[in-house]
């Protein structure tokens, strides 16, 4: 494959890559309930932040790290992009995301505290705090990609379902339909060799 000579852009298109691929494994990483309406208490606040201190393990980095390759593994367009700058991406996207990942807990801790009852999240941290329940937030944890990329080999049928049933319904071509659900899903990176060369 020829490569650009245009570093400069180059560069704006890797780092827009990564920043696709970190925001996507943070949305991965933790879903946050929805917040009720009551406003929590000082107690409920600190239960919340140590239940969030808790739940987290030395592994996440690499959860995270093996969640961010998945996807540049199954996005299409990411396989247009050479081996380097590929991985360049990865370790990018991952530091990106670690790096956040305290400022993401931060803003948990009031959503866990308007979402669970102080005897609730008093219950969470006796769970969590419990040899068992170290073991389960370690394991979840570490499981999270693997658990990831089951739940992802479904949308290839999903798309298939989905580009069918629009297709019968408005009259359009079902595989040009797929490819472009599929090209949405993954927030498709402009491939390196079709920007002009400077």
């Amino acid at each position: 494959m020829r490569r650009t000579k245009g570093l400069g852009m180059r560069f704006w298109i890797v780092l827009f890559s990564a920043l696709a691929l970190a925001s996507g494994a943070m949305a991965q990483a933790k879903a946050a309930p929805q917040p009720g309406a009551d406003q929590p208490s000082a107690r409920q606040m600190h239960l919340s932040r140590r239940y969030i201190e808790l739940t987290q393990s030395d592994q996440m980095e690499e959860a995270i790290r093996s969640m961010i390759v998945g996807q540049a593994n199954d996005d299409p367009s990411m396989r247009e992009i050479p081996a380097e700058d590929r991985a360049f991406m990865v370790d990018l996207a991952t530091e990106l995301t670690v790096d956040l990942m305290p400022d993401m807990l931060d803003r948990l801790v009031p959503v866990y505290a308007r979402t669970f009852s102080e005897a609730e999240l008093t219950a969470l941290v006796t769970f969590f705090d419990s040899e068992l329940g170290r073991s389960i937030a370690e394991k979840s944890i570490s499981s999270a990609p693997e658990a990831n990329a089951a739940m992802m080999s479904v949308m290839p049928q999903l798309f298939e379902k989905m580009a069918t049933r629009i297709c019968a319904r408005f009259g359009c071509d079902p595989a040009e339909m797929r490819a472009m659900m599929q090209g949405e899903a993954y927030g498709s990176a402009l491939p390196l060799s079709s920007k002009p060369s400077n």
